[in-house]
C-alpha cells in the first residue's frame, strides 16, 4: 500500500502542513527567528493547557518530562503517593524510585481507573504527603483517570502537589490545568500533537515554583529555574529540535484554526464512533468503559488468533498497524489509536480489516 493506517498511540501520522513544515530550512536558535518561533509555539501550547503558568518546551522524550516534574519539586525522602493503573502509570513510579523519594504506590488493576475514595483515603493516611503523581490517560489498557474527582475527593484532607502524566491526552483531551490546580503537567509532540518525536511540553504552577526552591533532587539539563531564564526571553538553554518546534508550529495552526473547545469535541465524538465500530463488528472492548480513553481503544484478541498473526496479517495484507498489549496484557488485547490526524475513514478502514483478518480462518490460527 502507498500509506500505512498507523493506529498506534504514538508516534502518529502527520497532516500535509506538519510534513511541509519539516522540509524548512534551518535557523538559530539565537536568532529573532527563532525567538518568534519559540514565542508562538508556547502560547499555543498553552491554550490547550488552559493554562497561564509557564509552559517549557524540552527536546526530550515523554519520560524526560516524568523525571522532570519529579527533580524539580521533590527532594530525596519526601513522601509521595503515586497511582498506577497500568505500564506507563509503573514506570512514572520507578522514575520517582530513582531519585530517593518515599513513595506509597496504589496500584488498581489493568483495566480499571483509580478510585477516587480510595486515592483520598490512602493520601488522609500520609499526613507528610507532599506530592501525587498520576498518569491520566493510561494507553496500556486504553483507560483514563478522573483528575476532576480524584482532585476534589484528595483536597477534602489537604492540598498535596499534584504531578500529572497527560502525554497521551492533553492536546486531544480536555484538561483545565489552572482549574483543576495541576502543579506539573507534561505531553510530548508524537502524540496527539501531530508532530514527530522530539519534544516535550512541561507546564509549571506558582505552587510547584515554591516546591522547586527546596527541591534537592541532582538536575542540570531538566532544571526548572534555568529552563525559565531562557524562556523568558523565548529561547531554551540548549539547541532546541529546531525542525520539531516547526512542525509543531504547523500543527498548533491547523489545531487552533479548528479552535480549541472544537478539538476536543472531534476526538471525544471520533473515540465513541470508535468503540461503536469496533463492537458493531463484534470485537469485545477491554476494561471499564465508563472510563474509556478518548485517544486510545483495546479489544480482546479474537478467539483463536495469535498477537503475532493478527497483527502482522492486519499491517502486510492491509496496510493496518495497530499495537499489542503491553506487562500482564501482551498476547491478550490489541489498541487502535485515535489521537492527532485521524478521520473517521480511517477509522473504517482499520475495522474492516480487522473483520477480515479475523474472519478469514485459514489465515489467523
Amino acid at each position: 500500500m502507498n500509506m500505512i493506517n498507523l493506529r498506534i498511540p504514538g508516534p502518529t501520522p502527520l497532516p500535509p502542513e506538519v510534513l511541509a513544515a519539516l522540509g524548512t530550512q534551518m535557523i538559530s536558535h539565537r536568532s529573532s527567528e527563532y525567538r518568534e518561533l519559540h514565542a508562538e509555539v508556547a502560547a499555543g501550547v498553552g491554550q490547550f493547557f488552559q493554562t497561564k503558568n509557564d509552559v517549557f518546551l524540552f527536546t526530550s522524550s515523554g519520560t524526560g518530562a516524568m523525571e522532570a516534574a519529579v527533580v524539580n519539586t521533590l527532594s530525596p525522602g519526601d513522601k509521595a503517593l503515586g497511582i498506577s493503573i497500568g505500564t506507563f502509570g509503573d514506570r512514572f513510579m520507578d522514575v520517582v524510585k530513582a531519585h530517593g523519594i518515599d513513595l506509597t504506590v496504589l496500584t488498581f488493576p489493568m483495566g480499571n481507573a483509580a478510585d477516587p475514595v480510595k486515592v483520598a483515603d490512602a493520601y488522609a493516611k500520609m499526613p507528610d504527603c507532599k506530592a501525587i503523581l498520576i498518569t491520566h490517560n493510561e494507553t496500556s489498557t486504553a483507560i483514563a483517570n478522573d483528575l476532576v474527582a480524584i482532585t476534589q475527593a484528595v483536597r477534602v484532607h489537604g492540598n498535596p502537589l499534584f504531578l500529572v502524566d497527560a502525554v497521551s491526552s492533553m492536546g486531544n483531551v480536555d484538561i483545565p490545568v489552572d482549574t483543576l490546580g495541576l502543579d506539573v503537567v507534561f505531553t510530548s509532540s508524537q502524540k496527539a500533537w501531530m508532530t514527530p518525536p522530539g519534544l516535550a511540553m512541561v507546564s509549571v504552577s506558582p505552587k510547584a515554583w515554591e516546591a522547586y526552591k527546596t527541591a534537592q533532587c541532582r538536575r542540570y539539563y531538566f532544571d526548572f529555574g534555568h529552563m525559565k531564564k531562557y524562556h523568558q526571553k523565548h529561547e531554551t538553554p540548549e539547541t532546541p529540535a529546531v525542525a520539531a518546534l516547526f512542525a509543531l508550529r504547523a500543527a498548533l495552526r491547523v489545531m487552533l484554526g479548528k479552535g480549541v473547545a472544537e478539538t476536543f469535541l472531534y476526538y471525544r465524538e471520533l473515540a465513541d464512533y470508535t468503540r461503536k465500530r469496533l463492537t458493531d463488528a463484534g470485537f469485545q472492548l477491554f476494561g471499564d468503559q465508563s472510563h474509556a480513553s478518548n485517544t486510545v481503544t483495546a479489544c480482546l484478541l479474537p478467539a483463536g488468533a495469535s498477537d503475532e498473526d493478527f497483527r502482522g496479517i492486519l499491517k502486510k495484507q492491509y496496510g493496518v498497524v495497530v499495537s499489542g498489549g503491553m506487562g500482564d496484557m501482551k498476547g491478550k488485547i490489541f489498541r487502535v489509536a485515535h489521537m492527532g490526524w485521524v478521520s473517521r475513514e480511517d477509522i473504517d478502514q482499520a475495522v474492516g480489516a480487522m473483520e477480515k483478518v479475523r474472519d478469514d480462518k485459514g489465515t489467523v490460527r
